[in-house]
Order: C-alpha cells, then structure tokens, then sequence
C-alpha cells in the first residue's frame, strides 16, 4: 500500500534539528517559519479584525473565553491520549490509521524534528472550517462567535508555541515552564503513557497520569509507541 506523501515527510532525517535553537529570541523566529504557525497568526488576524468591527465586548463573551480556558487543557490531555496515541485498526475491512496519529508517532520517533513537531497544514485546513462553523451556529450573536474564533485560535498558537518550545534546546527558567518542559520530557523519554497534558500540568495529576518518574520504569516503546513503520 502506497503511503501518504504528508506521512512520508515526517519520517526522514532531522532537517530542522530544533536542539539548535538555545535563546527565546531565536525560537521565535523559527517559530513563524513555519506553516501552522503562520496559518493560525493569519486565522487570528482575520477574526480580531472583524471582532473590531462588531460592537463592544459583552458579559456574554467573558464566559465564552473564561470556558475556553476551562476547556482547552481538558482538550489536550483527551486529543493526545486517544487520538494521537490512536493504534492502527481494522474496520470492514479498512484500516483506520488517522494522520494526526502517524504524525505523532513519527514525532515520538524524531522528537528534535521541527517537520512533525507542529500540527500539519493538513489537518489545520481541515479545522479551520469545522471551528469557524460550530462558534457560527452555536454562538448567539455574531459578536459572540467571532470571541469564540478568536479564543479558540489564540489557545491553539499557545499550545503550539510551548510545545515547540519544549523541543528545542532551550532550557526552562519560570517555575511553570520547567514543569511543562520536564513532563513533556518525561513523556517522549521515560513512558509514552503518562504526562499527556500540556499547558496545564494539574490535569495529569486529575487523570491519574503524572506518577512519581522514579516509580516507573523506562518503556521500551517510548519511541516507537509500540508500532513499527
């Protein structure tokens, strides 16, 4: 079976060794040379723009961004523990194997890599429009709806930037960072089942997912996820 060109790219050498970026300034530079960032800054542009123009904030608006915040680090832990560590199957017939989980394998596997470290365009252009669509019909004003794009966007660059920040070679400082930066480090190198959050270590501790590191032993598939190719 032929392989799909995007999962391909992801699984060569390290072109873009991100162990060579060691300072905030440099980090952010390559940080926008890239394609999800840049597409996501543009989403962004675009939905503060029109929010400009759509009347004053309301109370209404402060909830949705307060649930935004609730919500998204409760996301990261459930995408990443069931979608991103997703096993191939077989269903009728047909294998299931979705591109955001080759990605992550192939980023567990070259975990320096910048070409699978961001989310791919790919599957960004597939969510664009998904997210445009739900805070269109589920919002009550169009006020409303542009505050729930521009939130749920601005959520999604953060979670890329810290995560692309945790794989380059720059070292943690504030007390908040070093913790996200060491469980992230714990999950590629000491056990791909445990320290699935992101953003916010706390949900780990909820979900019964950050163990004490000297308890558990080194899993042998930590690279490999247990799947080969």
């Amino acid at each position: 079976m032929a392989r799909d060109p995007d999962e391909a790219r992801y699984d060569g050498p390290v072109l873009d060794d991100l162990r060579e970026i060691r300072s905030l300034s440099k980090a952010f530079a390559r940080y926008f040379a890239h394609g999800a960032p840049r597409l996501l800054a543009l989403q962004l542009g675009l939905a503060l723009a029109a929010r400009s123009m759509a009347g004053s904030p309301t109370l209404v608006e402060l909830w949705i961004l307060v649930g935004i915040v609730i919500y998204w680090p409760l996301q990261e832990w459930f995408l990443h523990a069931y979608l991103l560590h997703m096993r191939p199957r077989t269903l009728a017939g047909r294998r299931i194997d979705p591109l955001a989980a080759r990605v992550h394998r192939a980023h567990h596997r070259a975990p320096w890599s910048a070409q699978a470290t961001f989310l791919p365009v790919k599957v960004l252009l597939l969510l664009i429009p998904l997210n445009f669509a739900f805070w269109w019909l589920a919002m009550p004003t169009r006020a409303a709806s542009l505050t729930g794009i521009v939130g749920f966007t601005l959520a999604a660059m953060i979670y890329e930037w810290i995560h692309y920040l945790t794989h380059t070679g720059y070292r943690p400082r504030g007390r908040w960072y070093r913790r996200v930066w060491k469980n992230h480090r714990l999950h590629h190198f000491k056990s791909e089942r445990n320290w699935y959050a992101f953003t916010a270590p706390w949900v780990d501790v909820a979900m019964g997912t950050s163990p004490d590191p000297s308890e558990v032993p080194t899993s042998p598939t930590v690279r490999s996820l247990g799947i080969d190719g």
